[in-house]
């Protein structure tokens, strides 16, 4: 995708407006019901949703939490994290197209992830601790998002660091290290509502967009704006999103 796509955040152009940022978290924020109505109402009659019956793996002094509130919570998660990313990191100019193909793309998949998790009871390759530990990975992964995200802004934000990249903490170990954890808490994600060989279906998804669509504009990006600081960041941090792999 070109730097200057609509379907992307525009880079460099601090334009900031309201109205489609708001447009994409209030989009995001009714996928939350419209998952709850594709597991309860069962459209394809498949559904055969775990209870908390089936917890016998949890020690019984633990509150038992129901696994169709853990499933939206991880939803609820997302969109949390999405709005302070929305309201208070980003600075540049979001598009209509953005928020359209974000809300829509986003709720495709999570709705094929409620159809999943509808007959999770019924899938021999899901087990309900699957569902308590993929979440609790699935919010680790946000939080640390997220702080790595505070982390630069508060970098960006200090007047002795304008016009300087950030390369401390998790940036000085991968050069996307959020969106490493996008891919942490979106194979997490499969893993709870569908077990690890579903889990490959949303690893592969992130991997796929990042390397061939989000990373190759952000790198042309930052070369041009940080030239030789980016340069020499490049030849010091080699890895893209997880130390010697990739």
């Amino acid at each position: 995708m070109d730097i200057d796509s609509p379907m992307g955040v525009q880079r460099g152009d601090y334009g900031w407006t309201l109205p489609e940022p708001l447009l994409f978290c209030l989009g995001r924020i009714a996928s939350i019901p419209l998952q709850y109505v594709i597991v309860t109402y069962n459209p394809f009659g498949v559904s055969q949703l775990p209870s908390s019956t089936d917890l016998s793996f949890a020690p019984s002094r633990l509150p038992t939490l129901e696994p169709l509130t853990v499933f939206l919570a991880m939803t609820g998660v997302l969109v949390f994290k999405q709005s302070i990313w929305m309201f208070h990191l980003c600075n540049e100019r979001m598009t209509l197209q953005f928020a359209y193909f974000g809300v829509f793309a986003d709720f495709i998949y999570e709705g094929i992830c409620a159809l999943v998790f509808s007959a999770a009871a019924s899938n021999p390759m899901w087990r309900p601790s699957f569902l308590y530990l993929g979440a609790a990975v699935h919010g680790s992964a946000a939080a640390v998002e997220l702080a790595i995200e505070l982390q630069r802004k508060a970098f960006k934000d200090d007047r002795k660091n304008r016009g300087k990249l950030c390369t401390t903490g998790a940036w000085g170990m991968v050069r996307h290290p959020n969106f490493s954890m996008n891919v942490v808490y979106g194979a997490a994600y499969g893993f709870a509502t569908g077990g690890p060989l579903f889990a490959l279906f949303p690893m592969a998804m992130y991997l796929g967009n990042f390397t061939t669509n989000a990373i190759p504009p952000k790198e042309v990006y930052l070369a041009e704006k940080y030239g030789e600081q980016w340069e020499k960041y490049r030849r010091v941090v080699k890895w893209k999103l997880c130390p010697w792999v990739y």
